[in-house]
Parts: structure tokens; C-alpha cells; sequence
């Protein structure tokens, strides 16, 4: 028989699997536009309600980028069956065949699906005329159950008023995210001004430090220079090594308590003990130009679950910025006591000052944030953001009271365990 030899009988019909583009080129009647999955969800529902309000089925077409469909059919509370079917190409079709009405939505994506999916933006048509129904069930061919495809055959032109609604429905629920877009656009476009502004301030508050370090030690390369020379230029360098230190550390760890990434590492302290061990530097090594630090402490607090390395250097900003903005003549006052019937510890740092006004009283405690711009002793304003967080993470709070030319007091509150 060699090459005679033939098949006998029919060989099986070939499922094509339709295109999604294809599908799309079927809506010929309806409107089109860009749609993100928001309001893809919002406009299937309202197609759903309009047109499946006696019950009905819905055959979703695709998977790929089709989590809005699934969320907008979750949402539906009717009567309705779904039917599955693949499609080639990225997007999803959804045909909703009712007893009277139907519809048709076909959305693509703009871009790949590798970018945020909630952001992403949709090329979308969607008809409720019966021709463009049945068009786009002649690409579905055999995909479509019998039942549905039956009803096909029935639907009826959707009422102009409710095409209408369902017109009226998708533009304002488009515009209103339009505004929230906008809103929201405005609020991060202004923020990355601000962080910007704020990377030049800490840029240029390094700087200086930077370049005095780099000045003592080329001094201490030279020869000729006397013991006490020398040491006070370590002394020097030291100081300027300390404070980019302790900046890199506030910026970091800032936006590690922020993120909650940060790992608490608490055991029970003595926060009598921890207090005198930030204040006794600055009784001991005061500057004729300082004021007097003073330290009210009882005897004895009970042990705190604290991370030490924290709340130590809360301790510290609070101090130092008190010693900074008090003059000489002044005075700074570390306290401690129980509060609350035992169930808190309250901190004090007060000082005679030049005191905060009121108008940033409220905001002292925001990312970076300065009460007055056109003093550089200020900072770059995350020192006392850094305390907050610190502070809020172990489930404490902190507060100010200020007056202006009478000082200013730093309560922090920690819970007893």
C-alpha cells in the first residue's frame, strides 16, 4: 500500500484558541478608552448589574493580568455562572449573556506585567450591543457553553437610559480617581522635593565636619607640633569623626524604624543607671560656654525592657540638643519617676532655653523637619524624628512643652512591663 495508504474516517476538528486582540476587534459599537484595575472593577460590576440583574452566566476569557476580573466578579452578588476559556495574548475578556441583555469587556494591559500590577494601565472596550456580542462569540466558536450561546441568539439593545447610567457610572468613578491620582501625584511629587532638599542639607552638614577631619590630620602629619597640640587636634578630628557617625547612624536607623525592620533587642535595664551613664559626660566636660546639666533621679526604678543602644541615644539627642540651645548661664534638668500607677516611667528634659514656637510645636517631631530654617544649629531635622520612633517602637510616647524665651521640656513616657 506504501503511499497509497490513507486515514479512514474523519480526523478530529482543531480547537483554535482565539486571540485576545481579536476579541477586542469585535467590539466595534461600544466605547474604548484607558482603564486602570480599579476601574475596570468598578465598570464590570455595573455592566454586570445592568444587564444580569434576572440572573445569568459570564465567561471569562484569558488569565494573564485578569486578577481585576476575579476581584470584580467576587463583588457581584447575582445569580450568575461563570465559565472559564484560554485565550492567546495577554488580557481578559468577559461576556456576560443575561436573559434579555448582555456585555462584552475586553481589556489588554499598556505595558508588561512585570511593573505594579494595581497601577497598570488597561486598553479596554466594552459594548453592550447584541451584533458585537455575537461577533466576538463566532472568535469563542465552540468555547461558548450551549446555554450561553443560545441566549446570544436573544439578546435584545440595551435601554439608552441605562447605557446611560452605566456612561455616567464609569466617568464619574474615573474621575474621582483622576483627582485622588492627582492628589496623590502632588503629595509624592512634593516629598521627593523635600527629600531632595533635605539630601543637599545633610550633604552639606557632612561636609564641613568632613573637611575639618581631613585638616587635622594633614596637620598631625607635620612635625613640630607640642603634646598639647596634638591632642587637641585628635581631640578635634575625634569630635568631627563622632558627629558623621552619629548622623549615618540617625539617617539609617531612621529609616530602618520607620519600615519596621528594625529587630528591638530588649533586656531588662536600669534606666537610673543608663541616664547617669549619657549625663555624666556632659556634667564632666562641660565648656565654660555650656550650661549646668543636672541629674533629679530616684534611687531606684524598676527594671524596663528597653533596646539600651535605642533609648540611650534618645537620651543623648534630648540632652544635647537641650545643652545646644541653653546658654551659659542656663540650666538642663534630667528626671526620672513612675507615673501611672506604676505601669510607666516618665522621662523629663528640661531646659531654660530659647524655647520652640508654637506654630512648630506640633510638627518638632516630623521628618526632617526644622523649627527655624535659618538657624544651620538646628540640624537636619531627623534627630528628634529618630527619638520618636524610637520611642513609638517600644510602645511609648513623647511630647513637648515650650514656651518661647522660657525653655522647652522633652516627656518621654515608656510602659513598665
Amino acid at each position: 500500500m506504501g503511499g497509497n495508504q490513507r486515514e479512514v474516517g474523519e480526523r478530529p476538528a482543531v480547537q483554535l484558541i482565539p486571540d485576545i486582540a481579536q476579541l477586542k476587534s469585535c467590539l466595534r459599537m461600544g466605547v474604548a478608552g484607558g482603564y486602570t484595575p480599579a476601574a475596570l472593577i468598578q465598570l464590570a460590576q455595573t455592566l454586570s448589574y445592568a444587564t444580569l440583574s434576572e440572573g445569568g452566566s459570564v465567561l471569562v476569557a484569558g488569565s494573564a493580568g485578569g486578577h481585576w476580573a476575579d476581584l470584580a466578579l467576587q463583588g457581584v452578588a447575582l445569580p450568575i455562572q461563570r465559565s472559564n476559556v484560554a485565550t492567546q495574548g495577554v488580557g481578559v475578556a468577559l461576556v456576560g449573556v443575561g436573559p434579555r441583555y448582555g456585555y462584552a469587556l475586553v481589556a489588554i494591559p499598556m505595558e508588561s506585567l512585570e511593573h505594579e500590577a494595581d497601577l497598570q494601565l488597561h486598553d479596554a472596550h466594552w459594548s453592550c450591543a447584541p451584533e458585537d456580542l455575537l461577533a466576538l462569540s463566532e472568535q469563542l466558536e465552540n468555547s461558548i457553553p450551549i446555554l450561553q450561546r443560545a441566549a446570544l441568539q436573544r439578546l435584545q439593545p440595551l435601554p439608552s437610559h441605562l447605557l446611560l447610567q452605566i456612561a455616567h457610572q464609569a466617568l464619574d468613578f474615573a474621575a474621582r480617581q483622576h483627582v485622588t491620582l492627582a492628589l496623590a501625584n502632588r503629595v509624592l511629587t512634593e516629598r521627593l522635593r523635600n527629600h531632595e532638599d533635605q539630601t543637599r542639607m545633610i550633604v552639606h552638614d557632612m561636609r564641613a565636619p568632613l573637611h575639618t577631619l581631613l585638616i587635622s590630620l594633614k596637620a598631625l602629619q607635620r612635625q613640630g607640633f607640642d603634646a598639647s597640640a596634638r591632642d587637641e587636634l585628635i581631640e578635634v578630628a575625634r569630635e568631627s569623626a563622632n558627629y558623621l557617625l552619629s548622623l549615618t547612624e540617625t539617617v539609617l536607623d531612621s529609616a530602618r524604624l520607620e519600615t519596621s525592620s528594625w529587630s528591638l533587642q530588649l533586656q531588662p535595664t536600669n534606666l537610673v543607671m543608663l541616664i547617669k551613664t549619657v549625663c555624666d559626660p556632659f556634667r564632666q566636660l562641660a565648656h565654660p560656654d555650656q550650661p549646668h546639666v543636672w541629674v533629679e533621679l530616684p534611687s531606684e526604678l524598676p527594671l524596663i525592657l528597653l533596646d539600651q543602644h535605642l533609648i540611650e541615644r534618645v537620651i543623648t539627642n534630648l540632652v544635647s540638643n537641650a545643652v545646644k540651645f541653653t546658654p551659659s548661664d542656663g540650666e538642663v534638668v534630667v528626671s526620672a519617676r513612675l507615673t501611672n500607677d506604676g505601669h510607666s516611667v516618665e522621662l523629663r528634659v528640661s531646659d531654660t532655653g530659647v524655647g520652640i514656637p508654637r506654630e512648630a510645636q506640633d510638627r518638632i517631631f516630623d521628618r526632617f523637619y526644622q523649627a527655624r530654617e535659618n538657624d544651620r544649629r538646628w540640624g537636619t531635622g531627623l534627630g528628634l524624628y529618630f527619638c520618636r520612633l524610637a520611642v513609638e517602637a517600644h510602645g511609648g510616647s513623647i511630647l513637648l512643652e515650650s514656651e518661647v524665651g522660657r525653655g522647652s521640656t522633652f516627656i518621654v513616657q515608656l510602659p513598665v512591663s
